[in-house]
């Protein structure tokens, strides 16, 4: 779900004469497909990790595990919120990519993190709606960049 849709239904909510569910709009747009899609990606890339450690590391499946719930098992929109920030802060800050390669040990895969991140932010910060030209031109670099040689670490930019 795109971030835009959980805000507007929490700003909703601290109205002091909230409108009624049938009477609830909410402007849908294209970018709010693309969000939804790299959420998806980011999503299926952890649970890939998480279940091929199933078979070689047991004990950091189990943190892995749980490191995957806590981020994805937000019951409410306030949870959900918060933990796309802390994910988006973490994808973006140079402090942090010691958590990156955690989540995701495949260089290109924590560099596709870092960029999809990046993508996210700049909407909320500075207005940049998510184009299908903007995705299609990440992902090509990162297929471009799966088809390479896997190097040790792979630098986003």
């Amino acid at each position: 779900m795109a971030s835009d849709l959980p805000n507007a239904m929490a700003s909703m909510g601290r109205l002091r004469n909230p409108p009624v569910k049938s009477n609830f709009t909410f402007q849908h747009q294209l970018c709010d497909d693309f969000e939804s899609l790299i959420w998806m990606v980011v999503s299926a890339m952890m649970t890939h990790h998480r279940n091929s450690l199933a078979t070689t590391d047991p004990e950091m499946y189990e943190k892995y595990k749980e490191i995957t719930d806590k981020c994805w098992a937000a019951h409410s929109y306030f949870s959900l919120t918060r933990c796309r920030n802390h994910m988006m802060a973490t994808g973006c800050s140079l402090s942090a990519q010691g958590i990156v390669r955690v989540w995701f040990p495949d260089p290109r895969e924590a560099a596709l993190f870092r960029d999809v991140m990046r993508l996210l932010r700049n909407q909320l910060l500075d207005g940049e709606l998510i184009t299908y030209e903007g995705l299609c031109a990440l992902f090509k670099k990162h297929i471009q960049l799966a088809k390479e040689p896997h190097d040790l670490e792979v630098v986003s930019k």
